[in-house]
């Protein structure tokens, strides 16, 4: 079974980089997981560093946290489950963001069939 998870804010971005704080806020996750994360998947994940050793997510950095964050916690993976996971498929950044891509884009007529289907009986019902 999969672990609970929240809606994910959007990830776009207004400006070149977020710092941890800002990425955190919009998978609704601490900080400290992203570094555990960052630990974790080394050659995966890798956010620049300020002078002052603070992190910097560009849109890159933001796509695969999204991509460890639906291995992780939307589907339920161990650490080393998506490590093999992202092993497996080979996932490079452009992979993985036209797989986040593909999903939000079944999600989203999942959600125009279920609303036209709603329209449809609130009509009937009139």
């Amino acid at each position: 079974m999969a672990k609970r998870h929240v809606d994910i804010k959007d990830l776009t971005m207004e400006k070149p980089y977020l710092s941890i704080g800002e990425v955190a806020a919009k998978f609704d996750v601490s900080d400290d997981l992203l570094r555990k994360w960052e630990k974790a998947f080394p050659q995966y994940l890798r956010p620049r560093r300020t002078s002052s050793d603070n992190r910097l997510y560009d849109e890159k950095d933001v796509q695969r946290v999204g991509v460890l964050y639906r291995l992780i916690r939307v589907e339920g993976l161990s650490i080393e489950g998506a490590k093999r996971k992202l092993k497996e498929k080979d996932m490079t950044g452009d992979e993985a963001r036209q797989e986040v891509i593909q999903r939000l884009q079944a999600l989203r007529q999942q959600l125009l069939g279920i609303i036209g289907e709603l329209e449809t009986e609130s009509n009937q019902v009139i």
